[in-house]
Order: structure tokens, then sequence, then C-alpha cells
């Protein structure tokens, strides 16, 4: 019958939407990360937070997405590392399978056992709460005194299989096929077996609780013994699977515990059991040890190690059958406690064990729904009619609201009982239920639509609605009144709104643009403060924002979820099955966020207190240059040729909350004062100068804050060209050319001063020559220039002997002139006057 398969497909629907259920968001780390895909033995965490991961192949210290890796041939005696401890004076524990171990500062020792040649391998090993290390050999009981010492505390007890685990008061338990042999402080021991309710088969697997009850099994059986009880009484049933062989079970920070299983992790708090396995998102089934960070992470080591994400917060939801999940629009809290959740695929009722859908919603697309007072469950959506399920009905039907029930965005009830429902067109609708219809409170103007949005109550009983126009407000028993850009909110549609305790509202809008905080009393709007990206939150884009009971903020955006203050976001990496948030889906309860995404329902268990993380504290893993590459402990540090100046150092901060939100600054004091963030944790320095310089480095985590400084000093040695020895050879060299280029130039000159004063002598000399032939021609030109006696009739000169001369003799004599002679105008008239007249006044020539 048709009836039938209707009932058959919904109870088939029902049993596919339960046997999904709840998954738990898992990271497998392996080759991308720097760790091996498998044959992972066991882990651990050191002093400065590194996670020490021990396999078949040697032992690796985990750094966020890089391994530095020791073998045999680093020193180890065996690559099979079985267990792996830190070390109280430093440095880790290494058990092979040649002996044991210590690797610290670089160095790895061998312990050493009373009066035994080497070190043997140990069988059992456990860490007491001092610090100390027993260890159980071939030899017998030994307890670790200082250092690699360890003495002899008692005889090797008879059987193959061995479990050696610590108690809380300095007990420890030694488990055999036997029973448990338990070692007092004060030097007693006490006896247990099958007649105190041990496993007959022995015992395999001890650990003891924050209650101090003891927990000891082997296979399928499981005991416990409380402190002030005289025997163990049987848990196997809470077992579920058998105890995995060689497994460590591990205690919680809350003294709870966890026991490793062939089927997941079986976890024991008080009387509360919870099964961490495939069907809850474990991505293996064989599980051989647990571990919890010091930052609240939960590693899984099976057939591969896996990393619980988001601090083991973050739940996902499917909704669906499939690997794909179903949208999930809004969610809401129904004044029963019924969670619901509307979907692309109808509306669901969600418990923590299963998830049923509402009948006859299948195939609707639910954007929003919600519970009235008379027991009616509407259910809007914007592409389909506003469905309701009416008490006393199995089946949700269309409600008959013609248009105005066809595209609406969202339905909510108000404290006085009152309907009402934002459509995408005709704004804001009441349904009134003496008419049995919606009327239109709130239209657009002129032929434009108004789409409206969300509409919620705030403490005072008024109505906010976000609209395409702006926001409505609307008082207990007042009108709509219109807030838009001129009140100052900004110039685009609301999407919604949430109210904070002091009475002021976030609202976002349709544009990405973030959040605005606002007060609005009677006609006046306060704008009080915007948030943006980069202000507690991922990005502009809001879908969703809730305020819980504690008063804090909580936002959903294109990018995941966020918190405003303080801040904190949830994504992805944290294991959010998707970021991609739907608009309006996000409830806010205490203690619980509920969000709903492209891929199904997310689950956030809020902390209430947060817990105290230590700032992330960088460190600096290697210095290379050239072709060395150093660690810690770096000592004093050889000064750095000028030929390999070019330095490269590798640094990791141990945070393992999401190893892509570490951040490093970086600065090389020296050369660069200003702190710069670095895009990797491998940072280079090509071709240093000469000179002193320290590298300096510190981490932050998700937090944002960085811790402390992590710094390095060093020296780079200058080229040959500028060493002292170098500059004083120069500088000696540079004196002797000097002093060489000075006694050339000395001897230079000194040649130059004798060929000068020969010149000089010899211009000397001829001056003196031509001064006297001057002297004497001077003398001359005096004897001319002075007082002549000259004849007044004969014109004859005197000379100083007192004889006459003719005139031009005398002047011939005393000067270089010479005479010819003529005859002038009147004396040729006087001597010759008729050759005169005859030439008409000019004398006649000589014949």
């Amino acid at each position: 019958m048709p009836w039938i398969r209707v009932i058959l497909a919904g109870l088939l629907g029902v049993f596919c939407l339960a046997s999904e259920g709840w998954h738990r968001p898992f990271a497998i780390l392996g080759p991308a990360q720097g760790l091996p895909s498998g044959a992972i033995t066991t882990l651990t965490q050191d002093a400065d937070g590194f996670i020490w991961v021990g396999t078949e192949s040697g032992l690796l210290r985990y750094e966020g997405g890089h391994s530095r890796r020791w073998t045999r041939e680093d020193g180890l005696p065996s690559g099979f590392i079985h267990r792996v401890f830190p070390a109280r004076e430093g440095g880790v524990w290494a058990a092979t399978l040649r002996g044991l171990v210590r690797l610290r500062a670089g160095r790895i020792e061998p312990a050493r056992f009373d009066n035994l040649p080497g070190t043997p391998p140990a069988e059992a090993i456990a860490l007491d709460p001092k610090g100390r290390l027993w260890v159980v050999t071939r030899e017998g009981l030994f307890v670790q005194e200082e250092g690699l010492q360890f003495r002899f505390r008692a005889p090797r007890p008879a059987g193959l299989n061995l479990t050696l685990a610590a108690g809380s008061s300095g007990v420890m338990y030694l488990g055999t096929k036997a029973g448990i042999t338990t070692f007092l402080p004060d030097g007693t021991r006490r006896d247990w077996g099958p007649a105190q309710g041990l496993p007959a088969d022995g015992i395999a697997m001890i650990v003891e609780d924050g209650s101090g009850r003891i927990w000891a099994g082997s296979g399928r059986s499981l005991v416990v013994k409380s402190p002030e009880a005289a025997r163990f009484t049987d848990q196997s049933a809470r077992l579920g699977a058998s105890l995995s062989p060689n497994s460590v079970p591990f205690k919680d920070v809350d003294g709870s515990i966890w026991l490793p299983t062939q089927a997941g992790a079986l976890h024991l708090s008080g009387d509360g059991t919870e099964r961490l396995d495939a069907t809850g998102g474990l991505p293996f089934r064989w599980v051989r040890t647990v571990f919890r960070d010091r930052e609240g992470t939960l590693w899984i080591l099976g057939t591969a190690l896996a990393r619980l994400q988001g601090g083991g917060r973050v739940w996902n939801h499917a909704l669906a059958a499939g690997t794909s999940g179903e949208v999930v629009w809004s969610i809401t809290r129904t004044p029963g406690g019924e969670l619901l959740a509307a979907t692309d695929d109808g509306a669901v009722r969600v418990s923590s064990k299963a998830v049923t859908r509402i009948s006859g919603t299948a195939g609707h697309r639910i954007k929003n729904l919600a519970l009235d007072r008379t027991g009616t469950l509407w259910m809007v959506s914007t592409i389909g009619p506003t469905l309701w399920l009416r008490p006393g009905h199995r089946e949700a039907e269309p409600a008959p609201l013609g248009d105005f029930g066809f595209a609406v965005n969202s339905v909510m009830q108000d404290s006085r009982g009152r309907v009402w429902l934002s459509h995408v067109r005709y704004g804001i609708l009441r349904w009134d239920p003496a008419t049995r219809r919606l009327v239109q409170e709130v239209k657009g103007t002129g032929t434009d639509a108004l789409g409206a949005f969300r509409i919620r109550e705030d403490a005072q009983g008024r109505l906010w609605a976000a609209t395409t126009a702006g926001l409505y407000l609307k008082d207990a028993n007042g009108p709509w009144r219109l807030f838009t850009e001129k009140q100052g909110l900004l110039p685009f549609g609301l999407y919604g709104m949430a109210f904070l305790p002091d009475g002021s509202a976030w609202v976002h809008y349709q544009e990405p643009q973030g959040l605005t905080r606002i007060r609005v009393d009677g006609d006046r709007l306060t704008v009080l403060e915007q948030r943006v990206k980069g202000q507690g939150l991922q990005s502009n884009q809001i879908y969703a924002v809730e305020v819980d009971a504690q008063g804090q903020s909580w936002a959903t955006t294109d990018q995941g979820l966020d918190r405003l203050d303080p801040p904190l976001h949830i994504g992805q990496q944290d294991g959010m099955v998707s970021e991609d948030c739907a608009i309006q889906a996000l409830l806010a309860e205490t203690g619980r966020i509920w969000v709903g995404t492209a891929a199904g329902l997310v689950r956030y268990e809020a902390p209430g207190t947060e817990a105290q993380i230590p700032p992330a504290q960088a460190h600096i893993l290697q210095f290379a240059y050239g072709t060395r590459q150093l660690e810690p402990p770096y000592g004093t540090l050889a000064s750095v040729a000028h030929r390999e100046a070019t330095v490269t150092f590798r640094v990791a901060a141990p945070t393992y909350l999401d190893e892509r939100q570490a951040r490093f600054q970086v600065r090389l004091l020296g050369l660069e004062d200003a702190w710069r963030e670095v895009d990797a944790p491998v940072v280079r320095y090509p071709a240093l100068p000469g000179g002193h310089y320290r590298f300096e480095a510190r981490a932050a985590g998700r937090d944002g804050v960085f811790g402390p400084v992590a710094g390095l000093d060093f020296r780079v040695l200058p080229p040959w060209w500028r060493t002292w020895w170098a500059l004083g050879l120069g500088g000696l060299a540079f004196l002797g050319i000097g002093f060489v280029i000075l006694r050339f130039r000395v001897a230079t000159l000194a040649r130059s001063k004798v060929d000068l004063e020969a010149l000089v002598a010899r211009r000397t000399e001829e001056l003196r020559a031509r001064n006297e032939e001057l002297s004497s021609a001077l003398g001359k030109v005096n004897q001319l220039s002075g007082l002549l006696p000259i004849c007044a009739t004969c014109k004859k000169i005197r000379d100083d002997k007192g004889y006459w001369n003719q005139l031009e003799h005398y002047i011939s004599a005393h000067s270089d002139a010479d005479f010819t002679h003529g005859i002038c105008p009147d004396c040729a008239q006087a001597m010759y006057p008729e050759r005169f007249r005859a030439g008409k006044g000019r004398p006649e020539a000589e014949e």
C-alpha cells in the first residue's frame, strides 16, 4: 500500500540521519607535516612544548609543519622507538629495541644500570610523579637516581608480558601474568591476584584515575578498585571491544582516563563512558594510545596519527545520509527545550542521539521556523509556501495564507503571543487569528517592494525589523518608525540584529559592512561603534549575530564563527564542516553555540572560562652558514667567515591548535632594529658585512599575543683586506711606499737643487757680466749725460784728459753711434749762395 511505503521511507530517512550522527573533526598528520604516514609507535611532549614522536625507524621532534629526525646514523642504538618520555633534566628518554638513551642538548647518552655492562632493553617503563623513570629489564626493576644512573629496585617477575604504571601518591604498579605488584613509597610491596578480582589471564594494562581508582585489564577484561575497596570489580561491559595489545592508557588533566581499544578510544570519567570511534569521526579503528598536550589538543595514535581539531569543542552533523551535508538555514529552541533546524530538505528535530525529519517537510526548503503558543509550528520558505504543523496533526501542510504566505524570510512570536512574518516583497506581516489571515502592517512606498528579513523583540517589548529600507521599530502600542542612513545607519539594507544586556543592539547589513552597535531612545538613534574585519571579525560579510547569556557577542560570516570579545575565530582549521554559514542560522545558548552551514549543523561547546594557554615561545632550532648546520645548544659560536656570510635561521614555536595561525617576527640587530613578520619559519640573510649581530625571534599563537624573545649572538668576520692585520700591513706598506716616494722625492729635489744652483750660478755669472757691461754702458751714458765742455765757436768737446775733440769723434768714442755728413739749408745758403739760388731755394746736388 502507498501509505506503508511512505512510512517505510520516513523510517528509512530517520534511520539514515541517526546513523550518521555527530562527528568530531580530526586531522591526519603525515608527510605534509613532516611526519611519516604510518609506523608511529609513541609520542610525548617535552618541557619546551615540542611533541616527540617515536617510530619504527627513528625519533622525531615535531615542530609544526616540520620535523627533526634522529636515527641510528645520529647515535641511536636502534631506530625502533617503542616508548618516549620527557626527562626531568631536559630533553627526552627514548626506549629502543637495543637500550634506553637520553637525548638532551643535542647529545645521545645511554642510561647506566647498577653493575650492568651496557644498556639492556626496557621491557616495561613508566614515569613516576617525581619525574623519575622506572624500568623493567631482563635483570630486574630499576629506578632512576640522578641523571643517567639507575639503581636496582627488585628482581624481574616471571612471565613474558609486563606493564608498569605510576600512581599519584608515589605508588608504582607492576602488572604481570600473576596479577599486580604494588611498590609503596616506604619501600614495602603489596600483591593482588585473581583472588582479589583480577583477570585470571594476567594484566596487560594498568592506570590510576584522578579519584585514586585503579583500572586494570587484558583483552576483553576490565576491572577497577577504589581506594577503600579490598577487591576489584568487573567493568568489562563498558569496554565494547578488546583492549589494544601493547597499548598505553592515558590519564587526562581532569583525572579521567582513556583506554585504547581495537575499536577506538574509551573515555572513562566517573561513571560516564564515551567512545571515540569511527562512527564519531575517528579516521581509524585500532588505537595504540591517547595523549593531550598542554594546549588541550587531543592526539590519537593508531594506524595513523590524528589530532582532534578545535580543542575537542567542535561537533558536526551532516543531517544527510550522503557525504554532502544539507544547508541549515536556521536553528531554534522551542519553549519545551526541543531543538529544531530548518534545512534545504525540510525541518528536523535534533537530539544528542538522533535527527528526525518532520513529516511533510521533505523536499521543501525551510528558511525559518517558530512554535507559537497554540502549539502550531510555523515553517516558512523563500521559494515556496509557508507550512505549518498544527496541534494534533502528524504531518505538516501548506498554510492557507494566499500570496502573503508564499516567499517568506522569517517567522517569530512576540511576548504577547502575536505571530509576525517578514516577507521578501510585502514587508512586515502579522497573523490575525480572529480572521485567520495575514495583515500587512508595513509595506513599500508607491510601487516599490519592501523586503523584510528578520523581526525580533527586545527586553523592552519593542519589535525591531531588518528591511531593505532600513530599521523599522515599533513600541509596544506605538506605530512602526523607520530609521535609515539619515539617523546614522550605513546606506545598505539590514539583514538582522541582536540585543546586548545594556540595551544596545548590533545590526548587520546586506552588503559586507561589518557590525554597527546602536541605541534607540524614542525617535533618536545613536551609533555607538562600528566593527569591521580585524576587530574581532574575520570578515565584513555578516550572516547572523547573537548574544549569549554571558553577554558575549557571536557572529557568523562567510569565513566561519567569530566571538568579538575576547576575540575567537572558529573555522575549518578548527574542524567546522564548512565556513560558509547560512543567513540567520545562529543560536547562542549557555555554553553552546549552534551554527548552520552549507554542509550541515555545527555545535561548538563554548568554554565557561578560558583555559590559560601559555604564550607562544619561539625557538631558534637551526643556524646555518656555508656547509655548517648548527643546533641547540649553541654555546660559544665560532666566527663566521666572510665567504660564508650568508646565514639562515630556522625558528619554531610549539603551538599545535593550528600551526597555520602561528606568526613569527624576527630582526637582526646590527642590521635592522624593527621587528618584521616572516611568511615562513626559515629566515635568510645574504652576504652580511663583517660585524657583531644578534638574531631575535618571537612567536604568536592564535590569540595574536607575542611571547618571549629568543636570541642568538654571532659574529661575521670581515674580508681579509678589512681585518686589523691586513689594515696594519696595509698601513705599514702605505707608510713604506710613502717613505720611498718621499726619499725619491727628496733625492729628486736635491738633484734639482744642484742643477738649479748651477743654473743660477751660470745665470748669475751671465747677469754679472751683463751687469758689468751695463755698468760700463751706464757709466758712459752718465758721461754723455753730464756737463760736457764744448767750444762755443767750433763746437769741439773737451774730454776728461783736457783734449779738444771733434764732436763726432767724441760721441763715436763714447757711444755706439756713427756719423754721416751732410749740409743743412742754412749753411748751404751761407756757404754756397750761388748754388742755393740756382736751385730755387734748394741746394744743388753735389757734383
